[in-house]
């Protein structure tokens, strides 16, 4: 069912909302457009599986225009992303830092610097579905687990 703009959720709205200064008025409602498209979308991301899942009447053009011909930087995006992953991440990273600074032995001498590492896994399984048939989604895919090309869905997840 279609969605409209206006039933954003409350986090999807405040993470477009901190990429607003990277856009024109009228780029930032198509990129809030392409954002909810892809978030929602269960078929195939083309522009036109995006436009079917967003309640908003906008055109096939407008939204090719605004991905290939409009004015907007890409590496602009990636720093204001990285700055907000930064001012997420620094609050955690410091509270780690002062536990294991506590957790530290006392010994004579200056104490070791802190060390805090962070794990970003992403993993592309195949799950096989060898009795499916007519399973939405489904399609042949290399599975590298059974070193050949089997049925059944590939998932990408990320944490």
């Amino acid at each position: 069912m279609p969605k409209p703009l206006g039933c954003l959720s409350e986090q999807l709205r405040q993470f477009a909302e901190y990429f607003r200064l990277c856009f024109s008025r009228r780029q930032w409602r198509y990129f809030v457009i392409v954002l909810l498209g892809l978030v929602e979308c269960e078929e195939r991301k083309t522009l036109t599986g995006l436009r079917r899942v967003i309640g908003e009447s906008v055109s096939l053009s407008g939204l090719s225009r605004f991905l290939n011909q409009w004015c907007w930087s890409t590496t602009a995006l990636a720093h204001r992303w990285w700055s907000y992953f930064c001012e997420r991440m620094s609050e955690p990273v410091r509270a780690e830092h002062t536990r294991l600074k506590a957790a530290q032995p006392h010994r004579v001498g200056r104490p070791k610097e802190t060390v805090v590492t962070g794990f970003l896994i992403f993993d592309d399984s195949v799950h096989t579905k060898p009795k499916g048939r007519v399973m939405g989604g489904l399609g042949r895919h290399y599975s590298a687990t059974e070193k050949k090309v089997v049925s059944g869905h590939c998932l990408f997840s990320g944490l």
